[in-house]
């Protein structure tokens, strides 16, 4: 495949000198040179006004017109909430070179600022080469949508799991970036910022399903969020609430609040989450005497939680800008778990004992980061951007453990805990790039530095009622790791095609130290990751490509420390130091066609890690153990369409079919099941009378699983309703969801001869929400949607 691309590559160049090619290309950006997404741009005869071509800058702000013959053009461009720009242009019979200009600056229009500017909208979603993209701010699809996680539900091939971790086509877990820079987060703090963050504050959401070389090689898959800028001078502000009801009750409360100059922009960001939570396990198992073991644990989860962000974003030249921030996540949770082990006859007639354990712990989490970027613009066609960030995670918890025989009402077993987990990551990186022509030439390079630190220590009361370490349990392991990266990518346009081959070299050394076990595990490995991509615009709207792309996955610290994780007295999961880094490579196919998208992956990734069933037959033990499998084969087609029934009625149609097949070595035997499952989702929006918005959404994945368990099918229905007040200051919205309670983990071990075990895992996917949300200061938090006119539509855009 690369040989066809350089090839290709090779053989067009001298055509393409031969022939006078030219293009109008530019940035569009606000006064500050912050660019403008998705901004109109139509190019007319001068004579009669004649449309000759249309399209949308990207979402950074750039646009080409391509292919443009001699004559006299009148160049514009438009954006809802600024005076629109318009330029004459003459292309000469002679020119060669492309018409590129010092950017277009849009000046803030405060007639249309202050009103409600209700024309129509753009489309919910849009495809390009190599992303999606979610159009969020004044789009009816998500107007109803609470938080991220809402929009994210309904976008096509993404799947938002019952815990609030995300997928990507069925399989990869993706990275979240603001703004165009990876933020580096606990799970726990990026769960808390996703439900937190409104679809008010956002202006885009891009998903990038097959990053090229340029990105790190762990990530597989990227969600950038791109936050609204606004155009005016002065500050506003946003207060919003979420009251939730499940079981129990929370609310989930932010306070933003922006400053604009003419030089800088500040930001001050708060969130607090105060209220509990809720987990359910369930599991049966038989046992070697053929007896049965019911296990049953609940969790409530009281939170008390706080959020700060602190941000400035600073102009030093026209061409130089500098943006600093600072944050910090500190979580305060009082955690109540009850189990219950109930062991019975072959046929569960009679109990035969009951064991219940009580753990009460109180988890806190202290988390600081700090991000420093730097933007030089050398030139229209030149630039260099550095980034770095210095992220600190403590995890601090002390757990009270009392296992009671409940029948003989004794007490067997206490422990107490005393966790201190201390996470450290450093980051710095510079990318620069150059424009020539059609071509666009990217490198370079990044330094990553990650140290963990876990001491675990157990107290277990003897007979004399004394409290001794446990050293069976107790665990100190300290991690180490070091990467070290570079890259170098090269895009070629000609005409209606678009070629971009890249390739990235990572440098990995780690350090892995089971102090407690007196055993150091280090490695060092080097990795190539190419990547190569073409894209054929066929027609007005219609666009094919195929992309080639290679990943890897390493380690990291929670399945390397070979340490018992437990989920109950005789269920737990333990590391394993030795595990390898693992390869994806995969190939995409993709077709789009207005607002119809069609995407084909198949791929492999060589050892795979996961996670296996092991039983002790004498202590009725359930270990999880960590292992490389040999390889899993994967594959998938999803097609999604977007289509408006009535002006008020608009629907969203996506499925997703699947396919893999893992080789899996257990227990002397090897299992290699090809397992294929599909996944539908969708919503109808209603626009309803009196500027109420109708949303119902709905979920369903088919029964699936890999090579030693199956998955039971799942689904969920969501439904919502929102409306604004007060000239969009106010906003309410009132959401249920998962209303049948049918979204939870279902899982079946199906050699039931070498373990007879099946387990569910279910969330608060079943809850009321209510939210109310205030804009204040400078009145440019409006419904702003943009329409096409006939003639971008009739181009394609």
């Amino acid at each position: 495949m690369l040989k066809f691309f350089l090839l290709f590559f090779v053989l067009m160049t001298p055509a393409f000198l031969l022939k006078a090619q030219v293009s109008i290309k530019a940035k569009i950006t606000d006064a500050n040179r912050t660019g403008i997404p998705f901004a109109n741009v139509s190019l007319s005869e001068s004579r009669d006004s004649t449309l000759i071509k249309g399209t949308q800058a990207d979402s950074s702000g750039v646009f080409e017109l391509r292919d443009i013959r001699a004559g006299r053009y009148i160049l514009r461009a438009s954006y809802v909430g600024y005076i629109a720009y318009s330029r004459e242009i003459v292309i000469q019979a002679d020119d060669q070179r492309p018409v590129q200009f010092n950017g277009i600056i849009l000046l803030p229009d405060p007639r249309q600022l202050n009103e409600v500017v209700i024309e129509g909208e753009r489309k919910a979603i849009r495809y390009e080469p190599s992303k999606m993209t979610l159009q969020i701010a004044g789009n009816s699809t998500f107007k109803s949508s609470v938080n991220v996680l809402d929009i994210l539900r309904k976008a096509p091939g993404l799947t938002v799991n019952p815990d609030g971790t995300l997928l990507v086509s069925g399989r990869n877990v993706p990275v979240i970036f603001i703004n165009g820079k990876p933020i580096s987060m606990s799970p726990e703090e990026s769960l808390a910022y996703l439900n937190g963050l409104t679809p008010d504050l956002i202006a885009t959401i891009e998903v990038i399903s097959n990053p090229s070389s340029k990105y790190d090689g762990q990530y597989k898959a990227i969600i950038d969020i791109k936050l609204k800028a606004d155009p005016l001078l002065g500050w506003k502000g946003s207060a919003n609430s979420a009251f939730r009801r499940n079981v129990y009750s929370s609310s989930d409360n932010n306070l933003n609040l922006s400053y604009r100059s003419k030089k800088a922009t500040y930001m001050v960001r708060g969130g607090y989450v105060i209220g509990d939570d809720y987990y359910r396990y369930i599991a049966l198992q038989q046992l070697a005497n053929t007896n049965y073991m019911g296990t049953y644990t609940q969790t409530r989860t009281f939170n008390n939680n706080i959020t700060l962000q602190l941000g400035a974003d600073y102009a030093l030249s026209k061409d130089q800008s500098l943006e600093l921030s600072i944050k910090t996540y500190q979580a305060n949770r009082d955690m109540d778990a009850f189990n219950t082990l109930t062991f019975s006859e072959p046929f569960r007639k009679n109990i035969l004992d009951i064991s219940q354990t009580t753990n009460l712990s109180n988890p806190i989490q202290r988390n600081y980061a700090f991000n420093a970027a730097y933007n030089h613009k050398f030139s229209e066609s030149t630039s260099l951007n550095l980034f770095g960030s210095v992220t600190g995670i403590s995890n601090r918890q002390n757990e009270d453990i009392q296992i009671r025989d409940q029948l003989a009402n004794t007490l067997s077993n206490y422990w107490k805990t005393a966790l201190r987990n201390n996470i450290l990551i450093r980051n710095i990186q510079a990318d620069y790039t150059r424009n020539t022509k059609n071509t666009v030439l990217e490198t370079g390079g990044k330094f990553a530095f990650i140290t963990t630190n876990n001491d675990l220590k157990y107290d277990t009361l003897t007979n004399t009622n004394i409290f001794v370490s446990d050293a069976g349990r107790t665990n100190k392991f300290i991690y180490n790791e070091f990467v070290s990266a570079g890259y170098v990518s090269y895009g070629y346009k000609y005409k209606k095609l678009d070629i971009k081959l890249s390739v990235r070299v990572e440098h990995t050394h780690t350090e892995a130290n089971s102090v407690t076990k007196n055993e150091v595990q280090k490695r060092d490995y080097l990795t190539w990751l190419p990547g190569a991509s073409a894209s054929y615009q066929a027609g007005a709207g219609q666009r094919i490509s195929l992309a080639f792309t290679r990943r890897m996955t390493r380690p990291d610290f929670d399945q390397l420390n070979p340490f018992r994780f437990y989920l109950s007295p005789l269920n737990y999961r333990v590391g394993n130091p030795y595990l390898r880094p693992s390869i994806t490579s995969s190939f995409n196919l993709a077709y789009s066609y207005r607002d119809f998208n069609i995407n084909i992956t198949a791929g492999r990734e060589k050892d795979l890690m996961t996670r296996y069933p092991e039983y002790n037959r004498v202590t009725n033990e359930l270990l999880y153990l960590g292992t490389n499998l040999p390889y899993s084969d994967f594959a998938g087609i999803e097609p999604g369409y977007i289509f408006s029934l009535t002006k008020w009625w608009k629907a969203t149609h996506n499925i997703g079919i699947y396919y893999n097949k893992q080789q899996m070595p257990y227990l002397g035997n090897t299992y290699a099941i090809g397992v294929i499952d599909y996944s539908i989702n969708g919503s109808q929006v209603f626009n309803l009378p009196k500027g109420i918005t109708a949303d119902l959404t709905y979920r369903y994945q088919s029964k699936s699983g890999n090579s030693l368990y199956i998955a039971k099918a799942v689904g969920s229905v969501d439904i919502g309703l929102q409306k604004s007040w007060w000239q969009s200051r106010l906003n309410t919205k009132l959401n249920a969801y998962d209303i049948f309670y049918t979204h939870a983990v279902n899982r079946v071990f199906r050699e039931k001869s070498i373990i007879d075990n099946q387990f569910s895992h279910r969330f608060a996917t079943r809850r009321l929400v209510l939210t109310l949300g205030y804009n204040f200061g400078n009145s440019s938090y409006k419904t702003k949607q943009s329409r096409a006119n006939e003639d971008e539509k009739r181009a394609g855009y």
